[in-house]
């Protein structure tokens, strides 16, 4: 009976990991650390500011999709770029149908994305 639920729970949380809860990442590929937020169109308030180390990735909020987020904005050293709806409609129609979309940070204001992690992401 033991092995029954232990399979169970095995296989409810697989199911869950397939469903992708963390859709968004966002891969710092910079000379350096960087720190970034963004603006959910859900909500009132921007994320808070988040810290990414050089060559680490970090995931979105649960549930926050690129196709949601309406303003994002990185900060690198002394500089901050700001990415509006014009910016963004490219990355989002890019991710548009994926499951899940990889923001990478490539440093000096340029952001690509991916529909699937880098291979050496270290994810934090």
């Amino acid at each position: 009976m033991k092995t029954i639920r232990l399979a169970l729970l095995a296989a409810a949380c697989a199911s869950l990991a397939a469903c992708n809860s963390w859709p968004t990442s966002l891969d710092n590929r910079a000379d350096g650390d960087m720190k970034f937020r963004y603006h959910h169109r859900l909500y009132d308030q921007w994320s808070f500011w988040a810290p990414v180390k050089q060559g680490h990735a970090v995931m979105f909020a649960h549930e926050h999709r690129i196709r949601d987020i309406s303003g994002f904005e990185i900060t690198e050293g002394k500089l901050t770029y700001r990415y509006g709806a014009r910016a963004l409609a490219p990355v989002q129609q890019f991710c548009a149908g994926s499951a899940s979309c990889a923001l990478v940070y490539r440093g000096e204001g340029r952001l690509e994305a991916r529909t699937a992690p880098l291979a050496d992401a270290k994810l934090d």
